[in-house]
């Protein structure tokens, strides 16, 4: 009875043995785990700010009609910075476009082809080619004489000062007397003036003082082509 009995504690205390270390087997490897796990780079959220890409940059889902609106004021307040060159001139640069200034050579390409009374009227392209080209060339030449500036931002600002030489037009088409030629001549004068005065006002801080005189030359005498076109055939 007495084997039986020591038998029973031996079991006993192999068990416990057997707990005891199967139990510190378990907290090593809970150990080796939570070390592996805090040594491990966190992961890195980045956090966008003052940015919200649904409503900022995304505008797949805007309406037509919201789109057009937001570009036609767009090129109005452009318009206006054009009229009044005292303004935020960083923003004319900044936010460039096409629009205005397509819109002007078209308008300008028709006025001038119908205004004239015995059929000399330049056709619609070569008063398109000579404005659109034009531009391209003045730009060119900022370009190459180092202006801080990019080139469809130039054009940008040359396309959007040929508002006054169109104002100047609108005007001239009501003015088609022949006894009113010196009238016609002075409002051309002053859009060509107006529209000198408002691009060098953009362009001045692009290109340096040195260099100023090469810029303006060739601006001044493209919106000087473009007057003569609007005094002879109007």
């Amino acid at each position: 009875m007495a084997s039986f009995g020591n038998a029973a504690v031996d079991i006993d205390l192999l068990e416990k043995e057997i707990a005891a270390k199967e139990e510190s087997r378990r907290n090593k490897t809970e150990l080796a785990g939570n070390i592996a796990g805090s040594s491990r780079p966190a992961p890195r959220r980045t956090v966008m700010q003052d940015v919200d890409l649904d409503t900022e940059l995304d505008t797949l889902d805007e309406p037509v009609w919201d789109t057009v609106k937001r570009d036609l004021r767009t090129v109005c307040a452009k318009f206006g910075h054009v009229i009044l060159p005292k303004g935020d001139k960083e923003q004319l640069l900044k936010d460039w476009d096409l629009w205005g200034p397509l819109f002007i050579c078209v308008a300008l390409s028709i006025l001038l082809q119908h205004n004239s009374q015995n059929g000399s009227a330049p056709q619609f392209t070569q008063v398109f080619t000579i404005t659109f080209f034009g531009s391209i060339i003045v730009t060119a030449n900022i370009k190459l004489l180092g202006g801080h500036i990019s080139f469809f931002q130039s054009i940008c600002v040359i396309g959007y000062c040929l508002l006054p030489p169109l104002v100047a037009a609108i005007v001239c088409s009501l003015l088609l007397h022949e006894k009113l030629f010196y009238l016609r001549l002075f409002i051309t004068a002053i859009g060509f003036s107006w529209s000198t005065y408002a691009s060098m006002g953009f362009l001045a801080g692009c290109i340096t003082e040195k260099k100023k005189l090469l810029v303006v030359y060739p601006i001044f005498l493209f919106y000087f082509v473009v007057s003569w076109m609007i005094v002879s055939h109007s």
